[in-house]
């Protein structure tokens, strides 16, 4: 009697799809996350935070405080390679809790044609990569 061998396709996992417009760069940032009302500083809470991976239009980021789906932070990203230090605001897109106490959240940047979003650009595409002359918006 032989014994019935899965068929391959039955075996392998689909290769999940990249929804992603812009390329991710994976590397650690600091990440200061202010939430609160920008004119009012008193009422601001601050947190310390990692970037776990970074893109033009949004970033992975690690901290140990969890924020509600769809909230507007203010993010100051201290950006290593460069030493560039960008201020955006930024809307929580999803939130999952991970182990040791720490949250992963993805943020997506709130859109505009910043300093900020000019200085994100420099950043991620090196000189030798060149920097793309269409932003998708």
């Amino acid at each position: 009697m032989s014994e019935m061998m899965p068929r391959r396709a039955d075996t392998e996992k689909t290769p999940s799809v990249e929804r992603r417009k812009e390329r991710r760069v994976k590397e650690e940032n600091r990440v200061i996350i202010e939430v609160g009302h920008p004119g009012n500083p008193d009422e601001a809470v601050a947190a310390n935070a990692f970037t776990r991976d970074l893109s033009l239009s949004g970033a992975r980021i690690w901290t140990d405080r969890l924020y509600p789906l769809n909230s507007k932070l203010n993010l100051t990203l201290y950006l290593s390679r460069s030493r560039k230090v960008i201020r955006v605001c930024a809307t929580v897109q999803w939130m999952k809790s991970c182990d040791d106490g720490l949250y992963e959240m993805g943020v997506q940047f709130q859109p505009g044609v910043t300093e900020a979003l000019v200085a994100l650009l420099n950043h991620l595409y090196n000189k030798d990569m060149g920097i793309p002359t269409i932003i998708a918006g």
